[in-house]
């Protein structure tokens, strides 16, 4: 009987030993994971920042075209056109702020699982 015992005990110590080095792989493994969705949200913030640059030059063109609105219909077409043009980066810049907002959204929900399962005071 002592001998099963004996195994059974260094079987179950075996088990204590493995149980937090697979939690500290596993927490190693939430951390790459989230340095690259920070890489990630980073990215989609720097696209953002450029649209944001590009909406306002666009809207810059369209005041432009549209002061010259009444001289032409040329100049009511280009007008037209500018505010299309506008418009649509408008709509884009709109589509990746939300995106960007759930994406750091979500990211900020795993950093706080992160924290509660791998941070230790």
């Amino acid at each position: 009987m002592k001998p099963m015992i004996s195994s059974l005990s260094a079987l179950g110590a075996v088990f204590l030993l493995a149980a937090p080095m697979a939690t500290a792989q596993s927490c190693a493994q939430k951390a790459n994971q989230l340095q690259e969705r920070q890489v990630e949200a980073q990215a989609l913030a720097d696209a953002r920042l450029e649209l944001v640059t590009e909406v306002e030059d666009a809207g810059d063109a369209w005041e432009n075209a549209e002061a010259m609105r009444h001289f032409s219909t040329e100049n009511a077409e280009q007008a037209d056109a500018t505010k299309i043009h506008y418009e649509t980066l408008k709509a884009d810049l709109m589509q990746k702020e939300v995106s960007l907002q759930t994406l750091v959204g979500s990211l900020n929900e795993q950093v706080a699982a992160y924290n509660a399962a791998c941070v230790k005071s």
